[in-house]
């Protein structure tokens, strides 16, 4: 067991150097590792998961076209039972015909298809795994989030029950402080005064705010 996995600097029990060129790894791809482009815990987990041996083992028959050659042969031998069939009489509406026809394999939708399946009970088992770290997405009722931040909103236009145009656009910029406080997740009642006040001029100027002035000019009811 290495000093390092001890002092919790890695997670290999056992560790032994060894060059990046016995690696066989090129430039961009040290690049990548050594600067942590991506998450190296989640790279770890994919290339070590018990099906990916099988997804690299049929990525490389795609890459490298060892059964191309199966898949001409077999693609010949629909040609020519279609030939034969035509030749006895049948024409292209011929159900026998149809099923040689539709039954032809293009290649890279056939490859796509496996390295795909190969794909998906890892990056399931992965998502699994995952699903209660503390950096992960919970699970989220959106649908009462939302209806939670209309009611919210509505209620501070509610608030301005007489016709005066000002009160109304005050409520709608209460309202956009609101969405603005929810969308943090945080209370409306951990502003101060002045971060309010603040908030106000910000969003009296925004977009929305101007566009309510002008309908409430128009239309005092709203």
């Amino acid at each position: 067991m290495s000093a390092d996995y001890l002092l919790c600097r890695t997670e290999l029990r056992q560790h032994e150097n060894k060059s990046v060129y016995d690696l066989h790894l090129n430039d961009a791809a040290v690049k990548m590792l050594a600067e942590e482009i991506f998450n190296p815990r989640l790279f770890s987990e994919l290339i070590t998961h018990e099906k990916f041996k099988r997804f690299m083992t049929d990525l490389e028959i795609y890459v490298d076209g060892f059964n191309d050659k199966g898949l001409q042969i077999a693609n010949a031998f629909l040609d020519v039972m279609r030939c034969k069939l035509e030749e006895l009489g049948a024409d292209s509406s011929d159900a026998f015909v149809q099923i040689f026809d539709t039954s032809h394999i293009e290649t890279e939708q056939y490859y796509m298809n496996i390295l795909s399946e190969d794909l998906k009970p890892i990056v399931s088992d992965l998502r699994t795994a995952h699903m209660k770290d503390s950096d992960t997405a919970s699970d989220v009722d959106y649908q009462s989030m939302v209806k939670s931040i209309i009611d919210d909103f509505t209620s501070q236009m509610r608030i301005a029950t007489d016709d005066n145009t000002e009160s109304t656009n005050d409520s709608y910029i209460n309202g956009l402080i609101l969405l603005f406080c929810k969308n943090l997740e945080m209370k409306v009642t951990q502003l101060s005064v002045q971060e309010k006040e603040t908030l106000r001029n910000i969003f009296s100027r925004s977009k929305p705010a101007k566009e309510h002035r002008k309908l409430t000019r128009r239309n005092p009811k709203l």
